[in-house]
C-alpha cells in the first residue's frame, strides 16, 4: 500500500488456555463454526443481480461510513438526496432472521446499503453498529460479493479517539478533531488531508475494507477522524467536510441547505440515546 500506510489488518488471534489434540479441535470446530455476516438484498436488487451478465450490481463509487460520526456525516451531506435501500449486512443474524428494510424489526438495526437515485451507480454503506472482530473478514467479503468493483472508487470514513494517536508533537499543539488519510496503491490521487503518520495504524473494520481493496487492486482511500469526545459532536462530523472536494465524493455531492438543522437533530438524538443507556 502507498506509504505511509501502516495499516493494521484487523485480524483476531485467540490464545488457547489448554492443550488439545487435533481430533478435539476438529470436533469443537464442527460444533462451533465461526460466525458469519449475512447479506440480504432488496427485491429490486435481486432482480438486477439476476439480470446482470456478471451477477453483480454496477458501481462506480462505493462510500463506506463506519461508526456514528462517519454515518452522521454521510446522512447529512449525501443521504439528504433521494435514495433507495438496496440491502443490508447483518452481524450475528441467522439465515432465517426476519428483517423488513424499514426499521420496523429489531434485525433492521444493522448496516444498510443505499443507492442514490440521481446517480444509480453510487452505493452508500452505513455501518452504525459494532461489528465483532471475528466477523470483520466475513462482513467485508459480503460487502464486495455482488458489487462490480472493476471500475469502482471506494471511500471509507471512520473515527477513533485522539488518545490512540501517536505523534512527536504534543496534542496540545494539534487542533482536534482532525483528519488523517491512507490509500491503496491504485488510488493515484492524494488524500485531502495529511497521511496517517507512522507508527499509527488503522485497525478494525476500516482496515479490513481498505486491505480488501488493496488485495483486489481497487482504488480506495480511508479518512480517519480523530476526536477528543466520547460523544457524537458537530465539530467531529464537520471534520469530514474536506473529503467532499476529493475523489470519489466531489462528483456526487449536492448541497444540503438544511445541513446545520440535520446535524443538530442528529447530535440531540444521539445524546438522548446515550442518556437512556447511562
Amino acid at each position: 500500500m502507498a506509504a505511509p500506510l501502516g495499516c493494521g489488518y484487523g485480524d483476531l488471534v485467540l490464545a488457547s488456555s489448554r492443550a488439545v489434540d487435533d481430533d478435539e479441535e476438529e470436533e469443537e470446530g464442527s460444533q462451533n463454526p465461526s460466525p458469519s455476516a449475512v447479506l440480504r438484498w432488496s427485491a429490486q436488487a435481486k432482480q438486477e443481480i439476476s439480470e446482470s451478465p456478471n451477477d453483480c450490481i454496477e458501481c462506480s463509487a462505493l462510500i463506506v461510513s463506519i461508526g456514528p460520526v462517519a454515518t452522521g456525516f454521510i446522512h447529512t451531506y449525501l443521504l439528504h438526496q433521494e435514495t433507495e435501500i438496496l440491502g443490508m449486512i447483518g452481524s450475528g443474524l441467522s439465515e432465517d432472521t426476519c428483517n423488513t428494510f424499514q426499521q420496523t424489526s429489531p434485525a433492521d438495526a444493522t448496516c444498510f446499503l443505499h443507492r442514490l437515485k440521481s446517480a444509480p451507480s453510487v452505493i452508500l454503506c452505513q455501518c452504525n453498529v459494532d461489528v465483532p472482530p471475528e466477523m470483520m473478514f466475513s462482513w467485508t467479503q459480503q460487502l464486495f460479493s455482488c458489487i462490480n468493483i472493476r471500475n469502482t472508487y471506494v471511500g471509507i470514513l471512520a473515527s477513533t479517539p485522539v488518545s490512540e494517536y501517536r505523534s512527536s508533537i504534543s496534542l496540545s499543539d494539534v487542533t482536534v478533531p482532525f483528519l488523517r488519510g491512507l490509500k491503496t496503491n491504485q488510488f493515484h490521487g492524494k488524500p485531502v488531508c495529511p497521511y496517517l503518520e507512522q507508527p499509527n495504524t488503522a485497525k478494525g473494520l476500516p482496515a479490513s475494507v481498505l486491505t480488501h481493496c488493496q488485495v483486489y487492486r481497487v482504488p480506495a482511500v480511508l479518512y480517519m477522524c480523530y476526536s477528543d469526545s466520547i460523544y457524537v459532536e458537530i465539530p467531529a462530523i464537520k471534520a469530514f467536510l474536506p473529503v467532499l472536494k476529493g475523489t470519489p465524493f466531489r462528483d456526487i455531492v449536492q448541497e444540503n441547505p438544511h445541513a446545520d438543522i440535520t446535524l443538530r437533530k442528529l447530535v440531540e438524538l444521539r445524546a438522548l440515546q446515550n442518556n437512556l443507556y447511562t
